[in-house]
């Protein structure tokens, strides 16, 4: 979720080809965001902390009551060290850097969802 149209649509080309996750939906904004991921019931929600209405703080303190198992990550150009904290404090299962850019997120991506496992 992140209020750029281009930013998203860049997200979702790299993640529906660098990893077997889908992209369920997309919102510009944290009360959108909160709607769509409770009607699609996400497994996985990745928010920038910058959106109109809510932050992404906002939006996933409220993502934790409504749906207590969906990971998500924040990805931001805040400070490291603010998303890290709030790693630790379980608001987030992982936090990244945009300037650490896509690849760090597709790895990231990865190590918090489950190998699909190959049907024969």
């Amino acid at each position: 979720m992140d209020d750029s149209a281009a930013v998203r649509g860049a997200i979702r080309r790299v993640v529906e080809a660098e990893t077997r996750l889908t992209v369920c939906d997309e919102a510009r904004d944290g009360l959108t965001a909160i709607q769509k991921a409770k009607d699609v019931g996400c497994d996985l929600v990745l928010l920038d902390f910058n959106m109109p209405g809510l932050s992404g703080i906002q939006t996933a303190a409220a993502l934790r009551l409504v749906l207590p198992n969906t990971k998500i990550i924040g990805f931001s150009v805040v400070a490291k060290e603010i998303g890290e904290q709030l790693v630790a404090q379980g608001k987030f299962d992982a936090f990244l850097s945009k300037l650490q850019g896509l690849t760090k997120l597709v790895e990231t991506l990865k190590s918090l969802t489950p190998p699909v496992s190959e049907t024969r």
